[in-house]
């Protein structure tokens, strides 16, 4: 329908008498885009004649004094009451054309039907607020539209709240419009308030299981009276069922089921909840443009796939997001009967699950959205790893885990940069991402890779592996100096065409 306004030819040709006449042969000259500052001329030589006898000469004319000079086009002089741009309104055309069909009685489903699809809430994407809303000395992030009715959870621990927190406060919440935060004890952190999320928990269950051993003497010796080996998570190992000998970690599986509860007791009107961790990135600028593409009016659970046994749920660490549906949906299923899902929560290791389990009872539907959530890090991550046809290095990235405080900051500030250029690329446009041949405002991985990971790959780095699947050691006992032997090892790097990277450390 909208090429067939725009396709065609349109010259002048001698007309009858050998008077020049225009001869149009598109619908084209029946549109808008005839106002344009680009073909308003050819509305001058439709209603003017004598300005049609003067451009024939002139086209005539240059034709023959060319000479395989390239033609620069005839200046137009007419501009009163022009559109503006060509571009600018052939988008603006193509949007109601699209609009116009999409409103034909023919093609409205039949809401009659048991089957017929919700209807769509917003047909828009808000990108950027304009500049003069953001407030003074406000990161670039803050001018990202649309998060009004979402907040972000955060959940942690006394154990690391002090190591892992601070960089959130001082990066990635200066973004979020709205955050709560929850761990094992209640406290204001660096002006933070910071919510007891097993408050609500019943006192028997605390009094009589063992995993809350480590909660009842927090509460009695607050954070700051811990020893410091209880502070380090370091000093446990993780195994094949997480980090089962550290209680601060065995504890963190009965946040989440209170977590919800207390998440609506005080943010009850919110849209969407996007629940992440302390070592969780989340891509700040995809996730509030992903989430007006989402209906929140329905129960929707969305996340990186796990699954354990039978139990299939989103992967806590990655980030998982649910709309206000599913979070009282979810609620009402955990106070029907509290009593059986602490009982499931003590035979469990792993509290995501559990929350999977009550919001799968809950006929809460999973929608596994992997691989925009990512449960590993950029700087280790298999970037062509692919399921079910769909391509890591292709989709949007919307969160990563296990990130270091430094790698926190590091990322965040590579996203701060991405919301500058587009507020420059609007600036300089004056109007939001063009239809056509804007470029793509969204973070792939792909694109995460090649502008931030690439970049900082160097020649010689120190204290640093590529994490190479095998390795293949080269005698180092021998009375070499430490350069000589580097540069042995190097050469024979160098001759093998499956070799990566040399790599040498101490021995002993």
């Amino acid at each position: 329908a909208f090429s067939r306004r725009i396709l065609g030819s349109i010259g002048l040709d001698g007309g009858s008498a050998n008077v020049p006449a225009l001869n149009a042969q598109s619908e084209i000259t029946e549109t808008i885009l005839m106002d344009t500052e680009d073909l308003a001329f050819v509305a001058n030589w439709h209603m003017n004649p004598d300005q049609t006898n003067k451009m024939w000469y002139n086209l005539q004319t240059m034709t023959q004094i060319a000479k395989g000079t390239s033609f620069v086009g005839l200046t137009n002089v007419n501009l009163i009451g022009s559109r503006g741009p060509l571009a600018s309104v052939l988008e603006q055309l193509f949007q109601n054309v699209t609009m116009s069909i999409l409103s034909e009685p023919s093609l409205q489903p039949n809401r009659s039907s048991p089957y017929a699809p919700q209807a769509l809430t917003t047909l828009t994407v808000e990108t950027l607020r304009p500049l003069e809303d953001i407030e003074p000395g406000a990161p670039p992030c803050r001018a990202l539209a649309g998060a009004e009715d979402v907040v972000v959870v955060m959940r942690t621990g006394a154990t690391e709240i002090k190591d892992k927190l601070p960089v959130h406060l001082n990066t990635t919440m200066r973004c979020y419009p709205d955050t709560l935060i929850f761990s094992d004890y209640a406290e204001v952190f660096e002006g933070e308030q910071v919510y007891d999320a097993l408050a609500s928990v019943d006192a028997h269950v605390k009094e009589t299981n063992m995993d809350f051993a480590h909660y009842m003497r927090l509460q009695k010796v607050g954070r700051e009276g811990l020893d410091e080996d209880e502070l380090r998570d370091d000093t446990f190992d993780s195994g094949p069922i997480g980090k089962n000998d550290n209680p601060g970690w065995r504890l963190d599986k009965w946040k989440f089921l209170p977590m919800i509860l207390r998440t609506l007791e005080l943010r009850p009107q919110k849209k969407w909840y996007v629940f992440v961790e302390p070592d969780t990135y989340v891509v700040w600028s995809n996730m509030v443009k992903w989430l007006q593409t989402l209906n929140p009016s329905k129960a929707s659970y969305y996340g990186s796939e796990v699954q354990i046994g039978e139990d299939i749920f989103a992967h806590g660490g990655s980030a998982f997001v649910l709309s206000n549906a599913a979070m009282r949906k979810c609620a009402e299923i955990y106070t029907s009967d509290p009593e059986e899902w602490h009982t499931r929560t003590a035979q469990h290791w792993a509290g995501d699950c559990i929350l999977g389990t009550a919001l799968t009872r809950a006929s809460v539907p999973f929608t596994w959205a992997w691989p925009m959530f990512q449960g590993g890090n950029p700087v280790d991550m298999n970037w062509e790893e692919a399921k079910r046809e769909r391509r890591l290095w292709c989709d949007p990235a919307l969160s990563y885990h296990h990130f270091k405080a430094h790698e926190v900051d590091g990322l965040w500030a590579f996203e701060q940069q991405h919301i500058l250029d587009l507020i420059a690329e609007r600036e300089k446009s004056n109007r939001a991402t063009s239809f056509f041949g804007g470029r793509d405002t969204i973070l792939r991985h792909s694109d995460v890779f090649k502008a931030y990971i690439m970049p900082n790959i160097s020649h010689e780095r120190t204290d640093w592996t590529n994490l190479s699947p095998d390795l293949v050691e080269h005698s180092a006992r021998t009375v070499k100096s430490v350069e000589a032997r580097m540069e042995d090892c190097k050469a024979i790097c160098q001759a093998k065409k499956t070799c990566l990277q040399e790599l040498g450390k101490k021995l002993g």
